[in-house]
């Protein structure tokens, strides 16, 4: 399973370095890039954590008006 899970960041890296984006050296789960002046800005995450994103996401929806669309797919 922790294979899979590599294998699956390699292939994703990959794909996001072939639309020009720079991993992040402080955090290899971050990825940028600039267009046309904008950043944009892709952070890759496992489920593993959802307990703790949804505490973080609740904690911040009371300062922040936010939109949760979900799990990525």
């Amino acid at each position: 399973m922790k294979q899979a899970s590599r294998e699956w960041y390699l292939k994703l890296r990959e794909q996001l370095k072939g639309l020009g984006f720079k991993r992040s050296d402080a955090d290899h789960k971050v990825f940028t890039k600039i267009i046309d002046g904008k950043l944009f800005v892709i952070a890759v995450y496992f489920s593993a954590f959802s307990g703790r994103i949804d505490d973080i996401k609740g904690k911040l929806s009371k300062h922040f008006e936010m939109k949760d669309l979900g799990e990525a797919k």
